[in-house]
């Protein structure tokens, strides 16, 4: 027998709800033109809700556990109060701070502490334990790494109300955007779009061979780009998908490692591209909507390798099409057209130049318009509570990481740390500009293995981006390397959330399913290299250069997934695979042109050998019968 799952208290449930559709109520006005508050306010209000949720849907385990979180609840409800009540003070003493507001502020950072750990483990609070204590006796270590005298008593009320402190950049960000977004993914699978855009799929992709997987692809692409995270990507879609892709014959590491690469690529593909997009529009200044833009090439380019990839694989193990009833894309498209509105009014709001946060209010405003309009049995009050609940529990995660990184990024201003961090590089590098991107690419995977890609990119883009910038390399593509590999670090073991989450599904093992999806995000880590040095593939240059860029760089991904399958009418043998791997790179290269040039004729060569070859190879066989 099993064991009947827990269900919560009605009181903590009804206060879960309650809280929840406070946060939603305010996040909702705040991103309207009625309430205009300042972004440090609303970080601290948007963190008042986020901890009141938390605390209540994850109660300390023991007979102490209610009282320990009661305390923990008041104790952050009382912090946020008395954050305001002192907020002016605080923000103009210049260092001279009461004993009450530096009491205030340790017990803000002790909070972000034990809930981060509660929230996301004990990577990311171990780390940020490890920068304070760097803070506060690192005037004590010899060397280069020695730093100025800072008390507890001047760093404390700075990282409660300096700009790059646990209410600034990051907190803010995450309260003026990702909410919205994620709200707006929500009501669109609250009103049944996801099940839509899984048929849409089907529909185009799944009569095709291994058109499971080609429909796992676009489904989760589709899905991923708004929830943008690649874990919740994969056992929201995947739950389908990966069981479909192992009745045609995929074996279990491939089929996980498709919905793996598939889910991770979210955060990369516009229009919402997950959370980070907006983190990096407030640090860098840059319009969110050009940021979108840039990243639009690469992202496609990153699902052309994988889809191309499935296809190769097919065709090497003659998988067939998916067995089961697929609906007509009239059919599909007749009973639920209406799903698309609410994505092209995000998309028109867009282009028309409208700030991220309107388009993404007046995007969920819309969802929730064809939810009343079309499938009103889908909104009762159960389902409506549960969605509100499971938002704010999704946002917990990202809130604690922002917070928690806000915390890594004060002290790292404080102590000067960056500048010291990015001279190290820079002595390591010996001014390459490869070799200081290698060396970033690193530092993002293993950053990214254990934090949340938010909270990765939060750290590199103050630890990093400065001395790749100060080397005369865009600032946008400097951004956008550092957020691509933080994506794809959900997918490198031995911490790969993304392949953990597809392993449970599929019954893979993590070290073979996580080697697949390597080797089918491929594009996504050899392009962001391409971008830096080339900023074509960004759509930043001459047209007719940024055209010729994208061509080329299409059939370099092509012959890109031949060489990872390794096959073309044929097996191919190891030394053709490596000559598809480089004739691909040479293509994806913008430049110099004789290597595109050299790349597309030894590619045409080799597949005409390999026709030619299994040509007389059909022959002797139909002469041998």
């Amino acid at each position: 027998m099993t064991k009947p799952e827990k269900t919560e208290p009605r009181w903590v449930a009804a206060l879960l709800v309650l809280f929840a559709a406070g946060l939603t109520l305010f996040q909702l006005l705040t991103a309207s033109p009625l309430w205009i508050v300042s972004g440090y306010k609303q970080a601290g209000i948007h963190w008042a809700f986020i901890a009141a949720v938390f605390l209540l849907s994850k109660p300390t385990k023991g007979r102490t556990g209610p009282v320990v979180d009661f305390l923990l609840l008041a104790a952050s409800l009382a912090c946020v109060y008395g954050l305001f009540s002192a907020s002016d003070t605080l923000a103009n003493a210049s260092g001279l701070y009461s004993r009450l507001e530096v009491a205030l502020a340790i017990c803000q950072i002790f909070l972000a502490l034990i809930i981060g750990y509660k929230a996301l483990g004990k990577a990311l609070p171990l780390i940020a334990i490890v920068f304070l204590l760097y803070t506060l006796y690192g005037n004590k270590i010899p060397g280069m790494f020695k730093t100025a005298k800072v008390s507890l008593s001047r760093l404390a009320p700075y990282l409660l109300v300096g700009s790059e402190g646990m209410f600034g950049t990051a907190l803010v960000t995450c309260s003026r955007f990702i909410f919205i977004f994620i709200f707006f993914g929500a009501v669109l699978d609250l009103i049944g779009a996801g099940s839509f855009f899984v048929d849409l799929a089907f529909s185009l992709t799944g009569r095709a061979k291994g058109g499971a997987a080609q429909a796992s692809i676009y489904s989760s692409m589709l899905m991923g780009m708004i929830s943008g995270s690649g874990p919740a990507n994969v056992v929201t879609t995947g739950t389908f998908t990966i069981p479909l892709m192992k009745k045609i014959s995929f074996d279990k590491d491939t089929a996980g490692a498709v919905e793996a690469v598939a889910s991770g690529g979210g955060q990369i593909m516009p229009p919402v591209m997950g959370s980070v997009a907006f983190i990096m529009s407030e640090v860098t200044g840059i319009a969110y909507g050009q940021i979108a833009l840039a990243a639009l090439v690469p992202a496609v380019l990153y699902y052309l390798t994988l889809s191309s990839s499935v296809l190769v694989y097919s065709w090497k193990y003659d998988v067939s099409a998916a067995d089961m009833e697929i609906k007509k894309l009239g059919e599909i498209l007749k009973s639920g057209w209406y799903y698309l509105i609410p994505l092209a009014v995000l998309i028109g709001l867009m282009i028309l130049g409208k700030s991220a946060q309107r388009c993404a209010l007046w995007a969920a405003l819309t969802a929730i318009a064809v939810g009343v309009l079309f499938r009103r049995e889908r909104l009762s009050r159960e389902n409506i509570s549960k969605k509100l609940v499971g938002t704010a529990r999704g946002m917990a995660t990202i809130s604690a990481a922002c917070l928690l990184a806000g915390i890594i990024t004060g002290c790292i201003n404080i102590t000067g740390f960056g500048l010291k961090v990015s001279g190290i590089i820079e002595l390591i590098s010996g001014g390459s500009l490869l070799l200081m991107l290698v060396l970033t690419m690193v530092v993002c995977l293993i950053l990214g293995m254990g934090l949340p890609t938010s909270a990765s990119y939060v750290v590199l883009s103050v630890l990093v981006a400065p001395v790749i910038i100060k080397m005369g390399v865009a600032k946008l593509a400097v951004h956008l390397f550092i957020l691509h590999f933080g994506s794809i670090a959900t997918l490198t073991p031995p911490v790969a959330l993304a392949v953990f989450a597809a392993c449970g599904i599929s019954g893979g093992t993590l070290w073979r399913t996580g080697g697949q999806a390597m080797k089918l995000a491929a594009a996504g880590l050899i392009v962001p290299f391409v971008f830096v040095y080339n900023n074509e593939l960004l759509l930043m240059g001459e047209p007719g250069m940024i055209f010729f860029a994208i061509g080329t760089a299409l059939l370099g991904c092509v012959l890109l997934s031949l060489a990872i399958i390794g096959w073309l009418f044929r097996d191919l043998g190891r030394l053709q695979r490596l000559a598809f791997l480089a004739c691909g790179i040479a293509l994806i290269l913008p430049r110099p042109l004789w290597a595109n040039a050299a790349g597309l004729l030894a590619g045409g060569l080799l597949d005409l050998w390999n026709w030619s070859r299994r040509a007389i190879n059909q022959k002797q066989k139909g002469e041998t019968l």
